[in-house]
Formats: structure tokens, C-alpha cells, sequence
């Protein structure tokens, strides 16, 4: 990878005399989010969002198979607001984007936004009370590695790249995937235009992605199966938002936006503790919706799993399509693969499936940050040691700060909520804050869901706490008089006492010591940066 440094001299963020007073990472809903917060609440301030991608939307951008769509209802993933401008309960890919990037305008974000700029380094400078951030900026033709360096001052930062890697998915390597004569793809490399009208595709997986990829391809006359280890619960939901519209035939727009998400978010939350507290119930309702559409022999045989409803995320069908899709001729196959061969795939039960395609809609792979490495004085900081505050701060860090949103929920119920209390708190006037770090070791995962992905991934993000502040609750109903109302200076340092509060950092190199070059888990393919074909 070749490097070129630049630096635009005189302008904000360029030299530690005139630095941003806020830096944004990520461009899809989070980023967005507080860029409106930030144009409404602080005009004066110079900002700027850089994203590693093309153009902005996060995932509603890299994610673009068959049928993609939000997993969560568009009153709540919407922005509060902003009303969600279609009668859908889900959303679309593409209308979302569209809809951030109206938000975007909205806000003066648009002419504010970097693109294929990944935030490499963010190193706290103590004596300046500045971070040091690296960008590198993709200049060069698709498939070369030639990136420009900028060095950037910033006040704060504000992390909003989401958790998981946008440019590569989950892809276990199954056995006798050389044998294959037919194509292997991976949702998030889906590729534009591919058509799979006439083809057999078996799709491995049984999660959102699956569930919203089955119907799609079954509507585009595709010979489609869906190739599930272990059952998930599916729920039909409305096609169209039927709690917004009666919002919306009693109170003005911006009224009924807002009690519908309320309504939405109540609902959700009622939903989930009743799922996981009395989950015959949970299961008995769920049953009846799903009966609509297909049999209990069906149900018992792939959509009755064993273990409790939210454990794992409950995905989402609007108007039942996926059972529809099953009732019209796509197939469900409950087993576990032996090996892939030249036609096809063998089953532990010695069944063979046959595809021309295979599917392997198998999950995220968590990243920390946008992979962004943070540091103190030029020292790297481990944040798989640290510890969250709030959900939404790290232990021992100054001036940074990150959006997570719900596993369980909405992802913008909190979001929006994170960004309301950043901006509450930059309002105080603190020049400086950090997190005290509290004295243990913790062992509590930062998301506290029993996914696939998020046990893989737990190791590289940050650790929660045993009690508030430092443990934060996937509750939105608990949420709203902490992040609301809570107190903002409980554990918390500012300005002058910053500097005694900082998080362990690693080892000072020997002296004479090269800087080892960016690794793997840092670095960024030239793939992710450019436009996907």
C-alpha cells in the first residue's frame, strides 16, 4: 500500500490551531443522526464526517442483494425527527438511503462529508487537549491500494461506523467448496444485476438476511432453498404500519410521528420481556400469526426452535412473504452439511441438495470502530480492555465518543438518544471529559445477545460494567430517564482533572524501534473504499 501525506493548510481540522470541533466517522443512520443534532444545536462549530465507502448510508449502501430491507419497523428505525415518508412498516435498501441522504441535506451534512476516508489512527494529544487523527483517503483506481494521508485536529470525535465490517460478512470455509462446479456468493458481495432467474440457489442461513433473500428470489421465479443448522422465530408483521396511520388520522405529522414511535418502541420492549419471561406465551401468539400462512407440520419441523424467543434476534416477514414464499414452492431444509460436492451440497442425513448457486448468508463479522486504532500521546490503547460508560463512552478515553444501538429494538431508538445526550453534554461549555475507568476486571460482553455473530465477535469490542452507569441495559423503556435525565457528571472528569483519568496504554517501543505498518485487523481493503461493481 502506497501512502502520500497532505495536509490542507489553513483549513479547519488541518493544524492544531484551528482544529474541527467535532469529527463524525461513519455517514449511514448514526452519523446522520448527530449531524442533525450538531447543525441544530451548534452553528457556529466546524465539522466533518468522513466514511470509508463511496457514498454515504452505511449499510443501506454496502448491502445490496435481492429484497433488502430494515429487520425493524421504519416508525422507530426513522429518524424522531424526520417521519419516515412511505406507508411501509419495513423499509426498502434503497429508500432508506435515500431518505438518510435527504435527512443529510437537510442538515448542511452533505457538503461536510469525506468519502473513502478511513479513520486509521485517533490519538489524544494531552498537552493540546486535541485528538491527532489519521485519515486515508482512497485515490487511486478501483483495485489499487494508493491512499493520501491527512492529518486532521479535532475537539472530539464521535464514532459512528456501527460494529460489524461493512466490506467483508461471516464465511466459514465448508468442506469440499473446491469440489463445486457452480458459484459461491456472500450477501455482502452481491453483485450488481446478478440474475438468478431459471437457476437452483440454496441460500445457507436462517436469519434476517436469509429470511429477506428467500421471498425475493422466489418472486424473481428462482428455484429457491433455505438451508437452516438450527430453526429461528419468524414474525409476520403488516406490510403496512398500521399504528402510524391511526397516529396519523388523529394528530398533526409531526405529532403522529412521534407517538408512533413511541407506540412502536413500547410495543417492541412489551414484546421482548414478554418473550423472554413468559415465552410459551411469546411462542402460542406467534404460532397463531404464522398459522395464517402455513402448516404445523412446517412449523414444527423448521420454525419451532429450542431455545427462547430473543435469545436470538426474532426476524421479521411483512405480511408473512417468506411463508408465502414457502406455500408458492421455496423450500426449507433443516440438517447440517456434510461437505459441498461438484452439483450441489451433501447433508448429514446423505440428502443432496442441487445449485447452481450457493448462498452463504452466514453472519457479520464484528469490528470495533470502523477498525480505527485509538491512542494516547502516541501510545496504543487496547479498547477490547476497556470498559463502556453509558453505552456510549469508553473508560480511561477523552473526548470520544460512539453510537450501538439496540440488538433487541430499533437501532435509532438509541441512537438518536446517544446523540441527544453527547450534544447535552457538549452544551455544559467542558472543554474536556473522560469516563473514570472503574477498578476491576470485567468480563461482561458489550452486546448481551446469544447471535452467532455477536459470540464471535464479543472478544473485539469493548467490556460493560457490572452496574450503571458502566452497564447499560438493551431496554428502551429503562433507557429513556438515564440517558434523558441521568447525571452526566456521575463518574465522570472534566477539563483540568482529565489528565489523572486516562486508560492504561501499551508499551512504550524501545528506543530505535520502526513503527510495525498497519495489520490486517486495522487495515481496510481497497475493495471496501471504492464503489462495488
Amino acid at each position: 500500500m502506497n501512502v502520500t501525506s497532505h495536509a490542507a493548510g489553513g483549513t479547519a481540522g488541518s493544524t492544531p490551531d484551528a482544529p474541527l470541533d467535532l469529527l463524525i466517522v461513519g455517514a449511514g443512520i448514526s452519523g446522520i443522526d448527530l449531524a442533525h443534532h450538531v447543525s441544530e444545536n451548534f452553528p457556529g462549530w466546524e465539522w466533518e464526517i468522513h466514511d470509508v465507502h463511496s457514498d454515504l448510508g452505511g449499510t443501506w449502501h454496502t448491502f445490496r442483494y435481492p429484497g433488502i430491507r430494515s429487520d425493524s419497523d421504519m416508525a422507530t428505525f426513522g429518524f424522531p425527527f424526520r417521519a419516515w415518508p412511505h406507508a411501509s412498516t419495513l423499509g426498502k435498501g434503497p429508500e432508506i438511503k435515500e431518505y438518510i441522504r435527504d435527512t443529510a441535506r437537510e442538515a448542511g451534512a452533505l457538503e461536510r462529508l469525506h468519502f473513502r476516508s478511513w479513520i486509521a489512527r485517533i490519538d489524544w494529544d494531552t498537552g493540546r487537549e486535541l485528538h491527532r487523527v489519521t485519515a486515508l483517503r482512497d485515490t487511486s483506481p478501483e483495485g489499487a491500494e494508493q491512499r493520501e494521508e491527512r492529518i486532521i485536529w479535532a475537539r472530539r470525535v464521535h464514532l459512528g461506523a456501527g460494529y460489524y465490517r461493512h466490506e467483508d460478512g461471516y464465511r466459514p470455509v465448508f468442506p469440499g467448496e473446491e469440489d463445486f462446479a457452480g458459484e459461491i456468493l456472500h450477501p455482502q458481495q452481491w453483485p450488481e444485476g446478478k440474475d438468478c432467474t431459471g437457476k437452483k440457489v440454496v441460500v445457507i442461513g436462517s436469519g434476517a438476511t436469509a429470511v429477506t433473500l428467500v421471498p425475493a428470489l422466489e418472486s424473481e421465479g428462482v428455484d429457491v432453498t433455505m438451508l437452516q443448522r438450527t430453526p429461528t422465530y419468524i414474525g409476520p408483521l403488516p406490510e403496512k404500519d398500521r399504528i402510524s396511520a391511526v397516529w396519523n388520522a388523529l394528530l398533526p405529522d409531526l405529532a403522529a410521528h412521534k407517538a408512533a414511535r413511541f407506540s412502536h418502541g413500547v410495543r417492541d420492549i412489551g414484546q421482548f420481556v414478554i418473550a423472554q419471561r413468559v415465552p410459551w406465551l411469546f411462542k402460542a401468539v406467534l404460532r397463531l400469526m404464522q398459522r395464517r400462512y402455513v402448516s404445523a407440520e412446517v412449523l414444527d419441523e423448521h420454525f419451532s426452535p429450542d431455545y427462547r424467543p430473543w435469545d436470538q434476534r426474532v426476524c421479521k416477514a411483512p405480511d408473512g412473504d417468506i411463508f408465502q414464499a414457502i406455500a408458492r414452492g421455496a423450500k426449507v431444509v433443516t440438517d447440517k452439511i456434510d461437505r459441498f460436492t461438484p452439483t450441489g451440497i451433501r447433508l448429514r442425513s446423505g440428502k443432496e441438495l442441487e445449485a447452481d448457486i450457493i448462498v452463504t448468508a452466514t453472519g457479520l463479522d464484528l469490528q470495533a470502530f470502523g477498525g480505527a486504532q485509538i491512542a494516547i500521546d502516541g501510545e496504543d490503547v487496547d479498547v477490547t480492555k476497556t470498559v463502556a460508560y453509558r453505552g456510549m463512552m469508553l473508560g480511561g478515553i477523552p473526548n470520544v465518543s460512539f453510537t450501538i444501538g439496540y440488538v433487541n429494538a430499533s437501532w435509532t431508538l438509541r441512537a438518536d438518544m446517544v446523540s441527544r445526550y453527547m450534544v447535552k453534554l457538549w452544551k455544559t461549555g467542558v472543554r474536556t471529559y473522560v469516563p473514570i475507568p472503574p477498578v476491576g476486571t470485567f468480563e461482561r460482553p458489550m452486546l448481551d445477545l446469544d447471535a452467532g455473530y455477536v459470540r464471535r465477535g464479543a472478544a473485539y469490542l469493548p467490556r460493560q460494567g457490572e452496574h450503571h452507569p458502566w452497564r447499560y441495559d438493551q431496554n428502551y423503556l429503562l433507557e429513556i430517564p438515564t440517558l434523558e435525565f441521568g447525571d452526566q457528571r456521575r463518574d465522570m472528569a472534566f477539563d483540568a482533572d482529565v489528565a489523572s483519568h486516562l486508560a492504561p496504554t501499551a508499551p512504550a517501543p524501545e528506543p530505535g524501534a520502526v513503527a510495525p505498518a498497519l495489520t490486517p485487523a486495522h487495515d481496510v481493503p481497497a475493495s471496501a473504499l471504492a464503489e462495488r461493481p
